[in-house]
């Protein structure tokens, strides 16, 4: 073959090859660029490729349970904020009933009676309520409500209220239809399940259980109380208007101790929001470690990439402009 002539074939080939490589290392660099990641992690790591796996499986093993930890948490929050209007509606009705044990008139404690029976509704919605599609205070079986509606708890309630001899039987007779076991409160209001609700896995080993049902002793007595205070003075129903006063008082002298019970819960509530929020900030830090631990595995050097691209870019324009030279190479020309 002569040293000197028209560019042969094999000419065209090398110099074809050579632009492709240098466009294939240019989209490289150019991610790399971009995204500050190795492009080709196997040919850059070699040997540390299993290491950069497993941080990535752990990573990723990390964003679950960061899912979990939030949705969790966000479950908590539902179920104290429920509490917490529990709580506050118990708190005012006891307070308003107390101011007027000494020199309130049947006029004053009919408004009191009206607001109970419109909080009832509120107490029943907030143990009703559901997150993500299921009951939070129905145990394990969450699918449908916890307790029944409003107005079926109190057309099976208020009964008990009218039958009694006095308002301390009545009371006494409607509390114990709420508390002993298979009595109203198990048999026709109470809807769930008689398991705790299912656990939330945050971590490796580590589970949150909220156990909070409907059917516990203090929200229990909660219902009940809030149906007397609202009965008490309810022209609608037959309790004998010499009853009313004192049934509206113990009533309220009921929620006082129903507050306490209440914010017990909340405690035990608010003891596996602290381990969520732990396990939150130990998740976070663990994840801003293994992330750095990544890049410092998988991550490009993105002046040096730059760098490189205006590099490749400028070999490209030459290759390109030697190629257009040689393709109007001529006889001619070339004598």
């Amino acid at each position: 073959m002569p040293e000197f002539g028209f560019p042969t074939q094999h000419r065209h080939y090398s110099m074809s090859s050579l632009i492709s490589s240098l466009r294939d290392r240019g989209d490289d660099v150019r991610v790399e660029a971009v995204t500050a990641r190795y492009s080709d992690v196997t040919r850059e790591l070699g040997g540390h490729v299993d290491e950069l796996m497993q941080i990535e499986k752990s990573l990723g093993d990390l964003f679950g349970y960061s899912e979990a930890i939030s949705l969790a948490e966000s479950r908590a929050t539902t179920i104290q904020s429920a509490l917490s209007r529990i709580t506050s509606i118990a708190q005012v009705l006891a307070d308003t009933t107390d101011l007027l044990t000494t020199n309130g008139t049947d006029q004053d404690f009919k408004a009191v009676s009206i607001q109970a029976r419109e909080d009832f509704g509120s107490v029943v919605s907030s143990l009703n309520v559901q997150f993500a599609g299921r009951s939070l205070f129905a145990g394990d079986d969450s699918n449908g409500l916890a307790i029944a509606d409003a107005s079926s708890i109190q057309a099976a309630s208020v009964p008990f209220l009218e039958s009694a001899g006095s308002a301390n039987a009545a009371y006494a007779s409607l509390v114990a239809e709420f508390t002993n076991p298979g009595a109203t409160f198990d048999s026709v209001i109470f809807q769930g399940g008689p398991g705790t609700a299912p656990y939330a896995e945050v971590a490796p080993g580590e589970r949150v259980d909220y156990n909070v049902r409907a059917d516990e002793i203090a929200l229990r007595e909660v219902l009940a109380n809030v149906i007397a205070l609202g009965a008490a003075y309810d022209p609608s129903n037959s309790i004998p208007d010499s009853q009313r006063r004192q049934l509206a008082e113990l009533a309220s002298d009921g929620l006082r101790s129903n507050i306490s019970q209440i914010i017990g819960i909340q405690g035990r509530v608010g003891s596996a929001e602290a381990r969520i929020a732990n396990l939150k900030a130990r998740n976070t830090a663990n994840e801003a470690s293994l992330t750095i631990a990544f890049n410092k595995l998988a991550g490009a050097d993105q002046l040096d990439s730059t760098l490189e691209l205006t590099e490749l870019e400028r070999q490209l324009e030459t290759a390109f402009a030697t190629t257009a030279r040689m393709s109007n190479l001529s006889l001619v020309n070339f004598l």
